[in-house]
Parts: structure tokens; sequence; C-alpha cells
């Protein structure tokens, strides 16, 4: 069972990985391995945090739209 998981996958990351266009690769070319711009956010406790004081920290980015 655990094989077939892994090998589902593997298969789907590989076909994601070749549905980008080739803008989408100029884009990730342009960015990577270049830092994110810094930004402000409002926490739920109304305290301010900006992204560079998370530095050496990790930082999970969650967007939604509700229509």
């Amino acid at each position: 069972m655990r094989r077939v998981w892994y090998v589902s996958a593997v298969l789907t990351v590989l076909g994601l990985a070749g549905c980008a266009d080739m803008g989408q690769r100029q884009f990730v070319s342009q960015v990577k391995n270049k830092p994110a711009p810094d930004f402000e956010l409002t926490a739920l406790d109304g305290a301010k945090v900006r992204l560079s004081d998370q530095r050496g920290k990790p930082v999970l980015l969650a967007f939604f739209a509700y229509s």
C-alpha cells in the first residue's frame, strides 16, 4: 500500500511540473534565490507583524479567496 501511494505521489508531482508554461518558468527564474519583499500584517490580537522580523524562522503563508 505504501508503495502505491509513493508511486502515485511521484507521478502527480512530475505531471504538475510539466504544466508550467513559459511565462511561469521565466517568472520563477527571476525570483528564485532572492529574498521576498518585506510587508506588514495585523495579527488577530492587533499586533503588527513584519516579514523582515521573521528572518531565519520558517514562515508559512496561506492566502484564501472567498466570493
